[in-house]
């Protein structure tokens, strides 16, 4: 007489309960295939999660590489970081065409409008990232500085030593203040222009200018009324005094036109603010897309 082995019957069971689940998962692939070139939805749905996360990451990346491009130093560090946020917001519109391919194979009405919201975000904020970008690499407040700092401090040394030695070799009391003033006035000068670089108000920096250009006038008259009271045995000095306030109004003018771009001030301010509650509204829109691309959701067709 033959009996039932409980052990046996128990995985029978157990085997014919996975094979069950094997035959409704695929028979929910089946149901969910389309579009795509058949492609299961469950896969679509996984994938546009993924892009997701992609265009998030490199939205991420592409915003802390303009921050670095802002902040540099040099031309060559701006134009690098630019280059790299630039590589990531194109990477972003890859991704976002594939994941709009995928949206409009499943046809899911609250995907595509989320989809097209986000679209806009994302272009308002490359619109400011090239302006951004372009500013950041121009540099023209650094560049003010350092031109300065370098060829302006060179000239107004050379200027200086030139109006000692005019001093050392005049007797007339009146010129020899005069020659005095105008070596303190060219110092006062390049103190202004230092203040001039970093200003954002075009109204301050019209009157640094203003007091500039008085100064410069003061210089100009002591000069002037100078030469014919040092002595032939300085005219040297004379002629070095007179090249080097040349030199000197030659940097000071590009100095103040470099600083008028104010491109350095302009990109910070725009980063801080503009960029920041763009990115913003890009990554709450990206959010929103996220919440209604849900994998192993059945949405209406």
């Amino acid at each position: 007489m033959l009996h039932d082995n409980p052990v046996s019957g128990a995985i029978g069971r157990r085997r014919f309960a996975r094979l069950r689940s094997q035959i409704a998962a695929v028979s929910i692939a089946v149901v969910w295939a389309g579009g795509c070139g058949g492609e299961p939805a469950l896969l679509r749905q996984i994938e546009k999660v993924q892009l997701l996360n992609d265009i998030q990451h490199r939205l991420l990346e592409s915003v802390d590489a303009e921050k670095s491009a802002v902040l540099a130093v040099t031309d060559e560090e701006s134009s690098d970081f630019a280059a790299q946020s630039k590589r990531s917001a194109d990477e972003i519109d890859r991704l976002k065409a594939r994941l709009g391919e995928l949206i409009a194979a499943d046809a899911r009405r609250d995907e595509g409008e989320k989809l097209a919201a986000f679209d806009a975000k994302w272009s308002e904020l490359k619109e400011i990232d090239a302006r951004l970008l372009a500013l950041a690499v121009a540099n023209t407040n650094l560049k003010a500085a350092r031109l300065l700092a370098r060829e302006g401090s060179a000239a107004l040394d050379r200027f200086i030593t030139s109006v000692d030695a005019m001093t050392l070799a005049c007797s007339d009391v009146a010129v020899v203040r005069s020659l005095a003033t105008a070596a303190t006035s060219v110092a006062r000068i390049q103190s202004l222009l230092f203040v001039h670089i970093p200003e954002a108000s075009d109204a301050e920096m019209t009157m640094l200018e203003t007091r500039i250009r008085a100064l410069g006038a003061t210089v100009e008259t002591a000069l002037r009324d100078a030469g014919p009271s040092v002595p032939s045995a300085a005219s040297a000095a004379t002629t070095n005094a007179a090249e080097a306030w040349t030199e000197y109004q030659r940097v000071a003018t590009e100095v103040i036109r470099l600083s008028r771009l104010n491109t350095n001030v302009i990109s910070i301010d725009v980063s801080t603010h503009e960029k920041r509650s763009a990115t913003r509204a890009c990554l709450d829109s990206l959010a929103e897309l996220r919440s209604v691309v849900q994998p192993g959701r059945f949405g209406t067709r």
